[in-house]
Formats: C-alpha cells, structure tokens, sequence
C-alpha cells in the first residue's frame, strides 16, 4: 500500500505520513530545514550551490560551500533513514553543482495545491459550481502567512507576499459567488477570518460591514465602497508600472558595478539600514599597483584594471556592490557577520587576481573596514 505523504508550509512547517507527523527533529536543525523548504519552494528548477550557500550563510565565507551543502544533505537524508521513509529517500536529487526536489514523487505540498485550486477557482470561464468547489478548497489550504518562523528570510518575503495576495483574491471571488446567492451571514464569517489569517485589506472589510448591513448599502457605504475598488484597482497597475520602470534585466549572479556617486547613496542607505537591522556591512578599498619601478602604460593599465573588475565582480555576490574609486583603486561594499570573514572574502578575491589575471606583474593590496550605521 501506497504510503501518503504531505507537506505543509502555510502556518508553519510539517511533514505527515498518512496523516501523522514525521522528521519533526527538522524543526532543531534551522539551517536543514531552510535548505529543504528552500529546495521545496522552487521545486520546478536545480539550484545551484553558490545560490543555496549565499541564501544559508549570508555574510559568511568558507573555503568549501559544497562541503557545507553536503553537510546538510547528509543530515536530512540520515533522518529519513532513521526513520525509514521510504517515499522520501530519494527526495532531494544531487545534480552536477546543484540540488533539485524530486519532481516525480507522488508528495502532496500546500502551496501547490492552493496555487493550482485559485488558478481554476479564479477562471471566470469555468461553471460557478466549480469555481466554488475549487475556491473553497483553496481558501481552506491558506491556513495562515508563509514558512512564518523562517518569515525573516529574504527569500520567503516575495513569495509569501504572492500566496497572500492570492488568497485575498480567492476570498474576494467567493464573496462575489455568495452575494448571488445572498448568503450574507457566511460572508461576514468568511470576511472576519480571511482578517485574521492575512491581516488588514480594505476591499474584505468593506464586504464585511456589506455582509452585515446585509447587502442593503446606504449611499456613504456605496460610495466608499466603490472609490475604494477604483483605488485599489488603479494603484495595483502603478505599483506594477512603477517595478516595471526600475528593473533592468540582469541574470549575472555578480555583485552591482556603478559610479561613484551612486555608490555614495548605497553607502549612506546601508548605514541607515543598519541601524534597524544591526546587521553588519563593510567597505575595502583594493588597489593595484606594478612590482616593479616602471608604470603601465595608459592602455595597458586600463587594461589590467578591466580584467581585476571582472575577476571581482566574480567572487562577490549579487548583494555586493563595486566603484572605480581612482585611477588604480577599486571601493567595494559587501556584507559580513564578522570582520574575520571580510578578510576571508578579501582574501578570496586577491588569490582569484594572483590566480587569473594574465599580467603577473601585479601588487594587490587592500584595507578593510566596518561601516558606521547612521546612529553611530
């Protein structure tokens, strides 16, 4: 007989085997269970491991990422052998540099599952009787935000904003199927919930005092009511046109090379952030010089600093950021938890310049030091 798992990342994160929790000691294992929600959450795709190591250790430098990866691995699939799970031995598939879920194994996950329910419930091609079955069914699997213990995480926000917005579309479309119906007291029930679970929305309140007023709108209600939605459905195209507008496409997973002057404004936004976030950024500045008496000449100079820019930009992260400072100097912006590992990361780039820079006729050196929040 066919064991059923379940995976829940709504509310919190849970794992069941015929209806019954299992690996619940991932819970004491914060960084395997971020790795495996991580490997969930974008199921569809192999990640590579300088994509999960920078999620994982953020601000930290290690020698081996892929000794660290395999480290967690490890330890998952140690837990499913304990506990002999065999629909999940072979959940987590190792690619050459990457990690990908197994997408042919016959897991039910909650976000997948309302993503799909909402695609169909919000399809007005569809019969009512099936939109309501589906829309039902999916504001049922929204039991509450996102991986909420793991909420903090830069990478959960974006999606969990997605599912949540979601939701209040489904809840907005069933209000609208039960209107026709005039099923006012379920409405209210189903407004003062879809509150609790995602928070303030203005449009599910509006419906709510609807609900209760029983669908008879004086003019004051009718008249909020309706420039409300004109709002909300006005400012929900600017906010995309205004995204739109400031995005530019840049698939290189390397750090952000700009002018002086806009390195200037990162630097002074860092330090206002810092002072909320108390995290911990720094700034070098590496420089090149010839190790010999004579000087480069202007075009070969040029040159050797174009090929350190592009060594660089390699070994820092996205996050990162990058000017040309002087003739000969480079600054650099970077975020480390400690001011050994900015050394580290240092010290990673300069052996990646010993290592690939053609001109060997090359001094590098640098200085490092923690930026001051704006508190300070």
């Amino acid at each position: 007989m066919d064991q059923k798992i379940e995976i829940t990342l709504f509310n919190h994160f849970e794992i069941k085997m015929d209806g019954e929790p299992i690996l619940t000691s991932l819970s004491n294992t914060r960084k395997t269970k971020l790795f495996l929600s991580y490997l969930l959450l974008y199921k569809q795709k192999a990640i590579s491991h300088r994509e999960l190591f920078e999620l994982l250790w953020s601000g930290e430098d290690y020698s081996n990422p892929g000794t660290a990866l395999r480290t967690l691995l490890y330890r998952y699939r140690a837990l499913v052998d304990k506990m002999e799970i065999e629909p999940l031995r072979n959940s987590i598939i190792s690619r050459r540099g990457a990690y990908q879920w197994n997408q042919e194994l016959d897991v039910s996950i909650d976000i997948f599952d309302f993503d799909d329910y909402s695609k169909i419930g919000l399809n007005q091609s569809m019969s009512v009787s099936k939109r309501k079955q589906c829309l039902q069914r999916a504001i049922d699997l929204y039991t509450g935000p996102l991986l909420p213990d793991s909420g903090e995480e830069h990478w959960v926000v974006p999606k969990a904003v997605y599912y949540r917005d979601l939701y209040v579309q489904d809840v907005l479309a069933y209000i609208s199927l039960l209107k026709e119906e005039g099923a006012y007291e379920e409405i209210g029930a189903l407004c003062r919930n879809a509150l609790a679970l995602a928070g303030p929305a203005d449009m599910i309140s509006l419906e709510e005092e609807v609900a209760l007023a029983r669908g008879k709108m004086g003019e004051e209600l009718k008249l909020r009511y309706e420039s409300t939605l004109s709002s909300l459905v006005k400012i929900e195209l600017v906010i995309g046109d205004v995204q739109k507008s400031m995005e530019t496409e840049d698939s290189e997973n390397s750090a952000f090379v700009c002018e002086y002057d806009v390195f200037k404004d990162i630097y002074h936004l860092q330090r206002r952030l810092l002072a909320r976030t108390g995290d911990t950024m720094f700034l070098s500045l590496l420089s090149m010089e010839r190790k010999s008496d004579d000087d480069f000449e202007p075009l070969q100079h040029e040159k050797v600093m174009t090929t350190l820019l592009d060594i660089i930009r390699h070994e820092l992260r996205c996050g990162d950021s990058i000017c040309r400072f002087s003739d000969n100097t480079y600054a650099i912006m970077f975020p480390a938890d400690s001011f050994e590992n900015a050394i580290k990361i240092m010290e990673r780039v300069k052996s990646s310049i010993a290592m690939n820079c053609k001109e060997k006729d090359v001094l590098i050196v640098y200085r490092i030091r923690p930026l001051k929040n704006a508190k300070e």
